[in-house]
């Protein structure tokens, strides 16, 4: 089929293929925030909105499980050990249930997560390839689910939410890290980061630069959960 087929393995960083999708999950991120008082007011929307990214996130990752396996690649590949995947299907459970407290635990790890995937993307297949579409397509739909889910809250997220997050991201990463060392792995980019950004920590040495990169994402989170942070007193009534 031609939406697997090797020729299209010929994307390139910041080509417009590249930027395309990551200005309009921008500009999506803008018009629920500009809207969300109308999207929040309607039900039949919210949960039009809510399964319809919970399955489509959900079917293209298994999609692409299947076509990684028909590559050669490991059963394993159907294990969340990575933060974006691992993100996607916690995002998927709150969207279906609706789930606010959920969602406050993810935002953190869906929106930096994608933000960085997204920006550098680790991705060798351009358009139409259907790797590409699932790239973009399912961080970006995890992106814009979890901005829908706060905007559309009527708890705040307060900094206590932004450090439970953080809390429980910790208490999965440092079994990881070891668990790398065991398999080989490179889960949550602790054995080794992107050449593009590696370069950023290299001059700490090895094992400093998880230090680094870790302090890196609190940071990141704490940029991303700002802007709920400085309106959480603007709710939507109940």
């Amino acid at each position: 089929m031609f939406l697997f087929d090797e020729r299209y393995a010929t994307f390139e960083m910041f080509s417009p293929s590249h930027l395309i999708p990551v200005l309009l999950t921008l500009a999506a991120v803008v018009l629920i925030g500009v809207f969300k008082k109308r999207l929040s007011a309607s039900p039949r929307f919210d949960r039009i909105f809510r399964l319809a990214f919970a399955s489509v996130t959900v079917a293209m990752e298994f999609v692409f499980n299947f076509w990684v396996i028909a590559q050669g690649g490991s059963a394993a590949v159907f294990v969340p050990f990575g933060l974006c995947t691992l993100s996607m299907y916690l995002t998927a459970i709150a969207l279906v249930f609706r789930s606010d407290g959920l969602s406050k635990v993810v935002y953190p790890w869906a929106v930096a997560g994608a933000l960085l995937s997204l920006v550098v993307a680790d991705l060798a297949y351009d358009v139409p390839h259907f790797r590409y579409s699932h790239y973009f397509g399912n961080h970006s739909m995890f992106l814009i689910a979890n901005v829908y889910m706060l905007s559309t809250s009527r708890t705040a997220f307060t900094y206590r939410h932004l450090m439970k997050s953080c809390a429980i991201l910790l208490a999965i990463a440092v079994p990881m890290y070891f668990l790398n060392g065991v398999l080989g792995s490179n889960h949550m980019f602790l054995a080794e980061l992107p050449s593009e950004v590696a370069f950023m920590f290299d001059w700490m040495g090895s094992p400093w630069w998880v230090f680094g990169f870790g302090f890196t994402i609190f940071v990141l989170f704490h940029l991303v959960s700002l802007p709920f942070l400085l309106h959480r007193g603007t709710r939507v009534k109940a």
